[in-house]
């Protein structure tokens, strides 16, 4: 009864997600090497949570920085028409990663993506040049619980996250399959500047200069 409540508040959340528009994140903030903001995410966050996201043990920037691209991946795609043919079992699966993200960071559950993605990011930015301090203001309460130094202290020690492996594997193959395939609606998505885009690779880059 606990999963299927959490499953109804979790679609609830998308419905009205749906409504609203995609949040103005910077594009060269969320992926560096990418024209479209979404694509370039979903393309670095997936090898980001491969392996349950072991490769994010310690690695406090890299972590802030995967944890951005899947707040806002989740968020942008119900609302960009561009990526209406991911299937709705995607994205159910993506809402379920970012509840279980926010819970290992401990995000508060009624933040918007509008104001943890740009708080990640900065958090991010900070933390590659080695400044904790600058980082641990990026992550106030009650935004971040319990915020500060220790919210970036979680950040290093996040656990497993099995179910953000499963959803952006699962998203980065169906967008690779969507390509393949050419059954993007009304043409294959464009990036910001209207040219469309082409390839779909398996790399990426997480790097970000926020």
């Amino acid at each position: 009864m606990r999963h299927g409540a959490l499953m109804l508040l979790l679609l609830a959340a998308g419905c009205a997600e749906m409504r609203q528009a995609p949040p103005a994140i910077p594009t060269a903030a969320l992926a560096p090497n990418s024209a479209d903001g979404v694509r370039g995410a979903i393309e670095a966050m997936a090898p980001a949570f491969a392996d349950r996201a072991r490769g994010l043990a310690d690695r406090p920037a890299e972590a802030a920085q995967a944890a951005a691209q899947l707040e806002f991946v989740t968020a942008a795609i119900p609302r960009d028409p561009r990526y209406a043919p991911i299937p709705e079992g995607i994205r159910r699966e993506l809402l379920l990663a970012r509840q279980e993200l926010r819970d290992a960071l401990g995000t508060a559950d009624d933040a918007t993506p509008e104001a943890v993605v740009p708080a990640l990011l900065a958090a991010a930015g900070a933390l590659r040049t080695g400044d904790r301090a600058r980082a641990a203001r990026a992550l106030p309460a009650p935004i971040f619980r319990p915020g500060g130094t220790r919210s970036v202290d979680r950040l290093g020690e996040l656990g497993p996250l099995p179910q953000a492996a499963i959803a952006s594997e699962l998203l980065q193959r169906e967008v690779a399959r969507l390509d393949a395939e050419g059954r993007w609606l009304a043409g294959r998505p464009v990036d910001a500047s209207g040219n469309l885009i082409t390839t779909f690779g398996l790399g990426g880059n997480t790097g970000v200069g926020y």
